[in-house]
């Protein structure tokens, strides 16, 4: 398997789990807890994959 789709999976598991782990934390309806996920999971994605790059443009 190459070595970026594991890269890509291993953001998109951490994104999940840190996205649910926050939003679930949050007393709020369900609706609302899900918008939190989403926009929780999405920041996560953002900052791993801009630390990676950025490691990647000094370090490699």
């Amino acid at each position: 398997m190459n070595s970026y789709i594991i890269g890509l999976l291993v953001v998109i598991v951490i994104s999940t789990l840190a996205g649910w782990y926050v939003s679930s934390r949050k007393q709020a309806e369900k609706a609302i807890k899900i918008m939190l996920f989403l926009l929780y999971f999405w920041v996560f994605a953002f900052l791993q994959i801009a630390l990676f790059a950025v490691v990647y443009y000094f370090f490699f």
